[in-house]
């Protein structure tokens, strides 16, 4: 089909028929197409809409600002989050504070129905994607406190949301509400997110931030902080700077096994080959998943140093842990580097030969 004839379709067809054109008008990735998209979002038909702001997805033309940010009036809220997705891809600061508006907005209607939740959740990350730190007041009020009144399950969606678009932002404060909002008493779906939402920061103040928090604060409940320590830990590692592992290893001697795992996960995130035998002593480690857990890391970063310890652990009484240390063994031995011997641990000195010995033949 030519591009002729999609326009005439977006502009002329029934509305199934425009829904296919504004999807063929995405898909056939031309930015010569954008001037007919955007006569298209004051569609009457709201699936027709709905179709075309998700085909300025693949454009994302600051000349759509204007029209998708009037889009976030709309009546039908479908239409509202899919203006606010793409707004938020495109990343102009122009849509921030209508984003804050809208949600204000669809918030003292509830929400009461699906499309609403679903246009506060677009709305949420859209702001964050933008990286204005205007947004950072309500994208902490939403990921404390969610909704005053929903569905559980919208409740978590809507903080998750929250969490993910103050990852985007990367702000100090924001980085801060991540960092405390992390308890045992929330959810692990919600711990999930804000985990992700810590990986995703970039900054060099966030990283600051984040090292800083793996210290305990004076008068600080140490049964609390070992969950924000641990999460911490994982999302370093998914940040994927080795600048991190100087702050990391001190951690090997920490009390909490969550602590002593994550951190096992994360120097294989990192491919921390330099310094992995730190991790030795923990296949001495008293839980069988530390042990589980640090078989698998020096086996994974191929550290040599470990054989003669793995070869110990490769008999211990958890299965688990010995078929680990087994496979950290063969992959240590498949290096090209490794030596012939490299499974066998040092012999113990002999006793030493007497005098008579050197004397009888």
């Amino acid at each position: 089909m030519s591009m002729d004839q999609t326009i005439n379709e977006l502009r002329y067809g029934g509305p199934q028929v425009r829904i296919r054109a504004a999807t063929n008008l995405a898909v056939a990735n031309n930015p010569q197409v954008t001037p007919y998209l955007l006569e298209a979002l004051h569609d009457e038909d709201a699936e027709v809409r709905i179709a075309v702001a998700h085909a300025l997805n693949t454009y994302r033309d600051p000349q759509a600002v204007p029209s998708l940010i009037e889009l976030l009036k709309d009546k039908n809220f479908a239409v509202t989050a899919s203006a606010a997705t793409t707004l938020g891809l495109i990343g102009d600061e122009r849509a921030v504070k209508p984003l804050l508006q809208m949600v204000e907005r669809v918030l003292r209607f509830g929400p009461n129905i699906l499309v609403q939740h679903q246009a506060i959740v677009q709305g949420l990350v859209a702001l964050g994607r933008i990286r204005d730190e205007r947004a950072a007041s309500l994208l902490i009020k939403m990921l404390k406190k969610g909704y005053k009144h929903s569905v559980s399950d919208w409740q978590l969606q809507v903080r998750q949301a929250a969490a993910l678009g103050l990852g985007l932002l990367d702000q100090p404060i924001s980085n801060e509400a991540l960092i405390e909002s992390v308890s045992d008493a929330e959810s692990p779906d919600l711990l999930e997110s804000i985990t992700t939402a810590l990986g995703m920061l970039r900054s060099e103040t966030s990283f600051k931030q984040m090292v800083g928090y793996l210290k305990l604060a004076p008068f600080e409940d140490e049964a609390r902080f070992f969950r924000r320590q641990q999460i911490l830990i994982i999302a370093l590692g998914q940040r994927g700077d080795r600048a991190a592992v100087p702050y990391l290893l001190p951690l090997v001697s920490s009390t909490f096994s969550e602590v002593r795992i994550a951190l096992s996960e994360t120097l294989v995130r990192l491919g921390e080959t330099e310094q992995g035998d730190a991790l030795i002593p923990l296949l001495r480690d008293r839980s069988s998943d530390v042990r589980h857990a640090a078989a698998q890391a020096l086996g994974q970063l191929g550290i040599q140093s470990a054989a003669g310890p793995l070869s110990a652990v490769a008999v211990d009484p958890d299965r688990r842990v010995a078929g680990a240390a087994q496979n950290a063994l063969e992959s240590i031995k498949a290096l090209p580097s490794a030596q012939a011997n490299i499974y066998l641990p040092p012999a113990p000195p002999g006793p030493p030969e007497s005098d008579s010995d050197e004397k009888n033949p």
